[in-house]
């Protein structure tokens, strides 16, 4: 990243500006929750009015804060291909189909990636998944800063192999038979609060998660990367965004955990 990027990121008057408005739109989600209604985009996926006002929104105020970077947001059908700078990767509400259920598994998820194209940060606010006294969890990381939850710093968690718990997206069970493993499988709505899942749950210990879109992992991947985590094909093979900033889904199934609990994993499969 260029040091006039750094210098972007490090600007606490920006990362003000930027927070009120996710948080803006954190509110706006919660008081819309209760009357929204659904509709359907040409690939069955569902869309609500939430997801476009945050999108306008959230994309008018990044291209005011930080004009250098480009945007790629779930809600539009704008490409990365040609891009030489940063970029943020919004999903307006990861978990859509939940949120308009008035299920709580959904979240804000704003990623940052670098001119490498690499995850370096990552803003995911999720209103009514918190823990303990605070009903929201929010999570920020800025390029080459670690991440903080409700505004303290992360602690790397400390990771016991074998998995005891892992968490399945949709559609994993349709790429990998998990059927007979020794664990407990959860599952939630939102590919983000997911791949987070190790990092923010205490017995968590892995995800497991079939083809996504980049804005489906950009923002969690740029966070769980700073806690000693790592986001994968279970293949052991890279993720590799120049691929999926052309709109594309991952190829393969894939996971999120430590080095450990991945191999681990892998040992669970292989005494199948």
């Amino acid at each position: 990243m260029t040091e006039e990027m750094k210098n972007l990121f490090a600007d606490p008057i920006r990362r003000e500006k930027l927070m009120a408005v996710l948080t803006e739109c954190s509110d706006y989600a919660l008081q819309h929750q209760e009357d929204i209604t659904r509709s359907y985009k040409s690939d069955g996926t569902v869309l609500t009015r939430t997801d476009m006002h945050i999108h306008r929104r959230v994309t008018e105020t990044l291209a005011d804060l930080y004009p250098g970077c480009a945007v790629i947001s779930e809600e539009s059908d704008h490409s990365l291909k040609n891009s030489t700078g940063c970029c943020f990767v919004l999903d307006p509400i990861d978990g859509t189909d939940a949120y308009s259920q008035g299920m709580p598994s959904w979240c804000i998820a704003l990623g940052i990636i670098d001119e490498q194209l690499k995850p370096v940060g990552g803003i995911v606010i999720a209103p009514r998944w918190g823990i303990g006294s605070s009903q929201a969890l929010v999570i920020q990381r800025f390029p080459g800063e670690q991440p903080l939850l409700n505004g303290s710093p992360m602690k790397p968690k400390q990771f016991t192999p074998p998995p005891k718990q892992i968490v399945v997206c949709s559609g994993a069970h349709k790429q990998l038979s998990l059927k007979g493993l020794p664990v407990k499988l959860r599952t939630f709505g939102s590919s983000i609060i997911h791949i987070l899942s190790p990092v923010i749950h205490s017995h968590i210990d892995v995800t497991v998660f079939a083809p996504v879109y980049p804005w489906d992992i950009a923002a969690a991947h740029g966070i769980i990367d700073a806690l000693g985590l790592r986001v994968e094909y279970l293949s052991g093979e890279e993720i590799d965004y120049r691929i999926l900033i052309d709109r594309r889904k991952t190829d393969d199934t894939a996971v999120a955990g430590t080095a450990e609990m991945i191999e681990a994993l892998h040992n669970l499969l292989d005494q199948k």
